[in-house]
């Protein structure tokens, strides 16, 4: 019986890692509005905070088709990005999409296995896009695409021959990205931020930002810093979520680190905001075998910290609850998603094959004469 108990443990273990490793790059995008209204992804769907605190959704997502980040336009409508994947043909699809702040929905690029290379989210005040990739060589080389309003591209920064040779599958970058009121792009590289000047010129502002603790994971996906999203405010001071630490940083201009702002056990920051001298921070607290849940908190000038709003939280008002209601397959206590459903399925299959294999050797001994 021990055997078939190790094959058990093993395919419920190698299930549970799978659906962490899916994690290990979750959504970041959170956004305020002119009228203080925040919006953020939880990878499938947008979730809406009002000036009130009510917590609705915005726009309810495509299963397997994910939004890891947001952007507010210029022109007060909503920006972002799905991308998807096709098992059968092991192709990635890419689409931008647009919601006005009444909550009408279009496509500014429907969904293709093509995209334009280097349109974003991401723009500048002259309407330039920027793309931030990573080459597949040995030094996985950094590079940065900007493609104009007429659509010509071009490697502003970083491995050009690599930029020039890129086939963009995604319309996200590597990392959390924000454009400075000085036109500079920031971004987040794994462990580092980075930041490319409008001439071009591209330099860590701060880099290889390693765990206080080595010993201590943060999350379940990796034992290494994570960086995702990034906010920069009129100063040129980046704020970054540091995903594996559980912490959110603030950098200067001058490249000087510092912490503002820490998680509980198990909330850990993905994305960042700034409105008013307000950070806003987008936080999931996972919960095994592979539920996450999101959650959004304030920080003021003045230091004070509060929740704005959990999703799923069970004290919810009573107008929350008419919400869940109207939209109660969206609205639940954890995001769990696909992944959860495959855990519980290859767990029964594993119970199966623990009674297969108890029922076989029960026969064996049966036929041996051992057993009645």
């Amino acid at each position: 019986m021990s055997r078939a108990l190790i094959i058990a443990v093993v395919v419920i273990t190698f299930t549970v890692v799978l659906a962490n490793r899916v994690w290990a790059h979750p959504p970041w995008g959170i956004v305020v509005g002119r009228n203080n209204q925040i919006y953020f992804s939880d990878l499938e769907t947008v979730w809406r905070i009002d000036a009130q605190g009510k917590l609705t959704v915005f726009r309810a997502g495509v299963s397997g088709r994910h939004t890891h980040d947001l952007n507010l336009g210029e022109d007060g409508n909503l920006y972002g990005v799905d991308n998807g994947y096709e098992p059968a043909t092991q192709r990635f699809s890419a689409a931008l999409w647009k919601l006005t702040p009444a909550g009408e929905f279009s496509y500014v690029v429907a969904p293709t296995f093509d995209p334009p290379k280097a349109l974003t989210i991401w723009k500048d005040r002259a309407g330039n896009s920027f793309y931030v990739g990573q080459s597949e060589n040995a030094q996985r080389d950094i590079f940065v695409l900007k493609r104009t309003p007429a659509g010509v591209v071009t490697t502003v920064a970083g491995n050009r021959k690599a930029g020039d040779a890129y086939r963009q599958v995604a319309l996200y970058s590597v990392g959390g990205t924000a454009v400075g009121s000085d036109g500079a792009l920031y971004f987040t590289d794994n462990s580092n931020v980075r930041k490319v000047t409008p001439d071009g010129q591209m330099k860590i502002l701060a880099g290889n930002l390693a765990l206080e603790d080595p010993t201590e994971s943060g999350t379940p996906e990796s034992r290494v810093t994570r960086l995702f999203g990034i906010a920069v405010d009129e100063q040129g001071n980046a704020f970054v979520a540091d995903y594996g630490n559980r912490r959110v940083l603030k950098i200067t201009s001058g490249g000087i680190v510092s912490t503002v702002s820490a998680a509980e056990k198990p909330w850990a920051p993905t994305g960042v905001t700034l409105k008013d001298g307000n950070l806003y921070i987008l936080e999931f607290g996972f919960t095994p075998p592979s539920t996450y849940t999101p959650r959004v908190r304030k920080l003021s000038p003045d230091g004070k910290v509060v929740i704005l709003a959990t999703v799923g939280d069970a004290e919810k008002s009573a107008a929350q609850e008419s919400v869940d209601q109207t939209v109660e397959s969206k609205v639940v206590p954890a995001r769990r998603g696909p992944y959860g459903l495959i855990v519980a399925v290859l767990g029964i299959v594993a119970l199966g094959v623990v009674a297969w294999l108890a029922g076989k050797r029960v026969l064996a001994h049966q036929r041996q004469g051992n057993l009645p």
